[in-house]
C-alpha cells in the first residue's frame, strides 16, 4: 500500500500557511509525509506563505497574500468571504498553465480567506480534486451542525426553510443569514452534478450529516485524524489525583464547566490552553492551576500528572485528536456523550461519557474516577495505552490512505462534459 503513488504532483489548497488551528496542522503534516515520500507538491495558500518550512520541503508556493476575515472594511469582507474572485483567478490560472493528468487536487480550510469561489475553476478538475472536511462547513452553515442558542444539535436540512429561519448562529441571526448566503455560493460553486473525486471526512458519524446536505454517500470517505502520543510509555494514571483539560479556552470547547464541576466534586483541574475566556476563568478559579498554551512536548511533560483528561466540549465534536493522544499515553478520558469518539471510549473501557453540561453528572463522573481503586484505575488506564490508537490512525497509516485515494483519483478517465457554469 506504501508503494509509490500513479501520481506526479499534489496541489494543497489552505487558507492559511502558518497553523493556526488543527487543520492547518494537519495540513503541514500531510506536506511533510508527502514530501518524505518524494511526492512533488504544491501549496495555493491565501495568506503570504510566510512559512520557512517551504522552501526547506522544496515546495511550490502560490500565495494570495491577503489576511483572515474579521480584518479590514466590512463590506468588502463579507463580499469576499463569500465570493473571493482573485482567489478563483489565482486557482484559474495555476490550473491553466500547470495541470497534468498525473496532478491531484486537494482542498483543505477554504472558509476564511479563499472562499466558494475557488470551486469554480476547481471544477475543470473535479474528479481529480479531494475535499477534505475538517469540520461541517462544507455541509451546514455554522460548520458544527449544532443550534448554538439552545446549545443542542441540529438535525435541520441546510438550507431548508427551517434552516434558515432559525437563529442559531452564536453571533447574530444577521450572521447567520451571512453564512446561509455563503453555503448556498457554495452549493453553486460545486455543483449538483459535478464529479468530485472524493468527500474526505474525519469520522463515520458525519456521513449521516452530509447526506443529509446532499452529498452522495458514494462520494464519501472517512480517513480519521493521526495521532501520536504525548508520552511513549504508560502514564500511570492511577498514581495521580490532578485532572486535566487541554485546549482553547473559549466557550463551545467547555472549560467553564470543566471547572465548575471540579470544584463541585473538590477535585484539582489543571488547565493547558489559552483562549478570550482565560483572564475570567483564572479570576473565578484560583483554586485551579492554569499553564497557559505549551507545544506537544511541554504538554507531554506535565501530562505525566494526570488522573484522567477532560473533554467537555459544547458540540459535537468529529474528531477529538487530544483524546486519542492522552488515551494512547494511558489516560483515562470523561467526555461530552456528544462526542464522536464517546461510543469508542466507553466500549473500549477507556473512560466515561457523560452530560458534561449537566454539573452534577459531571461531578459525579469526577468523582467515580477520583475514588476508583488503584487496581480498577490501572486497568482503565492500561485499555486506554492499548486501545488509544484504535481511535485514530497512525500518521503512516493517513498519509497511505490519502496515497490510495490520490492514485485512484489519477486514475479516473476525465469527465467529458466541462460545462458547469459560474
Amino acid at each position: 500500500m506504501s508503494a509509490a503513488p500513479p501520481i506526479s504532483r499534489v496541489v494543497l489548497l489552505n487558507d492559511f500557511s502558518i497553523a493556526r488551528g488543527g487543520a492547518t496542522t494537519l495540513v503541514l503534516l500531510l506536506l511533510r509525509l508527502l514530501r518524505s515520500r518524494n511526492v512533488p507538491v504544491t501549496m495555493i495558500v491565501g495568506d503570504d506563505g510566510n512559512n520557512p518550512s517551504f522552501a526547506e520541503l522544496g515546495v511550490d508556493v502560490v500565495k494570495l497574500g491577503q489576511a483572515a476575515l474579521l480584518g479590514g472594511n466590512p463590506l468588502r469582507t463579507a463580499v469576499s468571504g463569500i465570493d473571493n474572485r482573485s482567489a478563483s483567478a489565482v486557482v484559474s490560472d495555476w490550473i491553466d498553465r500547470n495541470d497534468t493528468p498525473g496532478t491531484v487536487y486537494h482542498v483543505h480550510v477554504w472558509s476564511q480567506i479563499l472562499s466558494p469561489a475557488i470551486f469554480v475553476p476547481l471544477r475543470k478538475v473535479a474528479e481529480r480534486t479531494a475535499i477534505h472536511a475538517h469540520d461541517f462547513f462544507h455541509a451546514c452553515p455554522n460548520g458544527a451542525f449544532m443550534d448554538y442558542r439552545k446549545e443542542e444539535r441540529c438535525l435541520r436540512v441546510p438550507l431548508g426553510r427551517d434552516c434558515i429561519g432559525t437563529n442559531c448562529d452564536r453571533r447574530s441571526y444577521a450572521h447567520k443569514l451571512w453564512r446561509v448566503a455563503r453555503q448556498a455560493r457554495l452549493f453553486s460553486a460545486m455543483g449538483r452534478d459535478v464529479p468530485w473525486g472524493k468527500i474526505v471526512l474525519i469520522h463515520e458519524k458525519m456521513i449521516e450529516g452530509f447526506i443529509r446536505a446532499g452529498y452522495r454517500a458514494g462520494d464519501l470517505k472517512a480517513v480519521r485524524n493521526p495521532a501520536l502520543p504525548f508520552v511513549p510509555e504508560r502514564i500511570a494514571a492511577e498514581r495521580n489525583e490532578s485532572f486535566f483539560f487541554i485546549g482553547r479556552l473559549e466557550q463551545e470547547k467547555g472549560p467553564q464547566d470543566a471547572l465548575a464541576a471540579a470544584r463541585l466534586a473538590d477535585v484539582p483541574l489543571e488547565i493547558v490552553g489559552d483562549g478570550p475566556m482565560r483572564a475570567e476563568l483564572e479570576a473565578q478559579y484560583p483554586e485551579m492551576t492554569f499553564h497557559g498554551w505549551r507545544e506537544q512536548k511541554e504538554i507531554g511533560a506535565l501530562i505525566g500528572n494526570a488522573r484522567a483528561l477532560v473533554i467537555p466540549s459544547r458540540l459535537p465534536e468529529p474528531f477529538g485528536l487530544v483524546a486519542a493522544e492522552a488515551a494512547a499515553s494511558g489516560i483515562p478520558l470523561i467526555l461530552t456523550d456528544m462526542a464522536f469518539l464517546a461510543d469508542d471510549v466507553v466500549k473500549r473501557g477507556m473512560g466515561i461519557a457523560c452530560n458534561t453540561q449537566d454539573n452534577a453528572a459531571f461531578a459525579a463522573a469526577l468523582r467515580e474516577l477520583a475514588a476508583m481503586p488503584p487496581e480498577t484505575m490501572r486497568r482503565m488506564s492500561e485499555r486506554a495505552f492499548a486501545s488509544g490508537m484504535k481511535l485514530a490512525n497512525t500518521q503512516a497509516d493517513w498519509v497511505d490512505a490519502l496515497l490510495e485515494i490520490y492514485g485512484e483519483l489519477a486514475g479516473r478517465p476525465p469527465a467529458a462534459d466541462r460545462s458547469y457554469g459560474t
